[in-house]
């Protein structure tokens, strides 16, 4: 039943609706397209989801800070390695000592170049100044020269042997080292480690 005054109309399921109709437009039950409710979430919800996540990020935030000083370790250890490949392969490519350098007092790492009778910046991204990240500490055992610790990559492919203690905020201790003059710097697994 339909009032076409006012374009008001009886639906099928018995409630009035206002909209106008189209003069043009089937009304038949069989035509039309059964509405399906959406659903949604309230805010409510949202502010309990919102509540749970934060939980759960407060209690996993501390293991993540610990997590954070192991890898500035592991970057540090990883960076000392790469330095002293690069000072190999130049020592061996360019025939001159190249050295890889340490300062206790400060905690950074540099290499340089044989020039004559000293040692000099090799003036590329490589020969500057290394800092160790906030918290991590290393040892080495290597011998020093003014003020220093050194290694020295020779000509021959050769170096000193050298063990380096690298120490993470968290405690955890990395072990870097050349048993050999033949040995590149690797970590050093536990077997290494004991046999000294």
């Amino acid at each position: 039943m339909m009032n076409a005054e006012c374009g008001i109309r009886k639906g099928d399921d018995g409630r009035w609706r206002s909209r106008p109709l189209s003069p043009f437009r089937i009304h038949h039950s069989a035509f039309s397209i059964p509405r399906r409710r959406r659903s949604a979430f309230t805010l409510l919800e949202m502010v309990m989801v919102l509540l749970i996540l934060s939980m759960l990020l407060a209690m996993v935030a501390p293991s993540l800070s610990g997590f954070g000083a192991g890898r500035d370790a592991e970057y540090a250890s990883a960076q000392v390695m790469t330095l002293s490949r690069w000072a190999r392969e130049q020592a061996i490519t360019e025939g001159r000592v190249y050295r890889l350098n340490f300062d206790p007092a400060a905690q950074s790492y540099w290499v340089t170049a044989q020039v004559g009778g000293t040692f000099q910046s090799p003036q590329q991204e490589f020969g500057r100044v290394f800092s160790l990240p906030e918290g991590v500490t290393m040892q080495w055992d290597a011998p020093a020269d003014g003020g220093a610790q050194v290694v020295d990559f020779h000509p021959s492919g050769r170096a000193q042997p050298v063990r380096i203690i690298v120490t993470a905020r968290d405690g955890q201790t990395t072990y870097v080292g050349a048993r050999t003059a033949t040995e590149m710097l690797h970590v050093l697994t536990p077997a290494e480690v004991a046999a000294g």
